[in-house]
């Protein structure tokens, strides 16, 4: 396992490199020569490029900080649907997106790294928002953004954004 320091190098040469030079440009040579390190190195705490850039990613992500309660879910609905949408994020993530398909162990760092701790944070503002069920409801929310990303469609308008979270908050109460 890399040191802290060599590993928050390597994390930031992947996201600069993509950042200049698109996801393309990611490869372990690349990686190396731009954090300043022996490809050895990058062997030795990743065992592919995927897991690299999913590393950096999820060690990238923060959440977002919102007050409880309509406009927090909204606050964080737009944040993702933002990071969805800006290159290269959007590019690095379905570089991931199909990377997860292939190998269960980014699948499985990407569901307990990544999608958990989004879910928990939104599961946490509907529940205080009064939803009974925040687990069903956070699905229902997150549901239409993935949907529209992964197939390359428009992301919802703010007024759409606003209408699917209502909507799910009439259907929730109307049910749960």
């Amino acid at each position: 396992m890399a040191r802290p320091a060599t590993v928050k190098r390597v994390h930031a040469a992947v996201l600069g490199l993509a950042e200049r030079s698109g996801p393309g440009a990611l490869t372990m040579e690349g990686i190396a020569a731009e954090a300043g390190v022996g490809k050895q190195t990058l062997y030795r705490t990743w065992p592919s490029v995927h897991a690299l850039l999913f590393d950096a990613l999820a060690a990238e992500s923060a959440a977002v900080e919102a007050s409880e309660g309509p406009v927090a879910v909204l606050d964080l609905l737009r944040a993702t649907i933002e990071e969805l949408a800006t290159e290269p994020r959007s590019s690095l993530l379905r570089m991931l997106a199909a990377s997860i398909q292939t190998d269960a162990a980014i699948a499985e760092q990407f569901h307990a790294r990544l999608l958990q701790p989004q879910q928990a944070q939104i599961g946490r503002l509907v529940a205080a928002d009064g939803y009974a069920h925040p687990e069903q409801a956070t699905e229902l929310l997150l549901a239409p953004l993935l949907y529209r990303w992964f197939l390359r469609l428009p992301p919802l308008t703010e007024r759409e954004l606003r209408d699917h979270v209502e909507a799910v908050r009439g259907l929730h109460r109307a049910h749960g």
